[in-house]
């Protein structure tokens, strides 16, 4: 078994969070324009949303 070194993994796992960024690009908006100028609220105005990202985010 191999393993990555401390520096491969980062490597990895910042262009992982970059191409997830990238293709969720729309779906990250949507949340944040449901989000703008809220607090408290976000959590239930914006829920949809956000399990939406988070989808998109996990694959």
């Amino acid at each position: 078994m191999n393993t990555l070194s401390r520096r491969e993994e980062e490597t990895l796992l910042k262009s992982t969070k970059a191409r997830a960024l990238k293709e969720c690009d729309p779906v990250v908006k949507e949340f944040a324009e449901c989000a703008s100028g809220r607090t408290i609220s976000v959590a239930w105005a914006c829920r949809g949303k956000y399990k939406a990202l988070q989808e998109c985010m996990h694959h």
